[in-house]
């Protein structure tokens, strides 16, 4: 679901959650502000939960007991 996410939300991504960098040295990196940071990591996660819940968890089939 990463790689569905836009390139640059999916870096932003994965420089907070995965590498864990501080806001002030992302926002130097990517050249934005604190608050577009925020924003942008929002939509990301929202994308992401999207795509997790459609292609996976929304996916499973639980096998009826009987």
């Amino acid at each position: 679901c990463l790689d569905a996410l836009p390139p640059r939300l999916a870096r932003l991504f994965w420089l907070r959650e995965v590498m864990e960098e501080d806001t002030e040295n992302i926002c130097k990196e990517m050249a934005i502000t604190p608050t577009n940071l925020w924003t942008m990591l929002h939509r990301g996660r929202l994308g992401l939960w999207q795509c997790l819940d459609r292609d996976w968890v929304g996916n499973v089939q639980v096998a009826a007991r009987g």
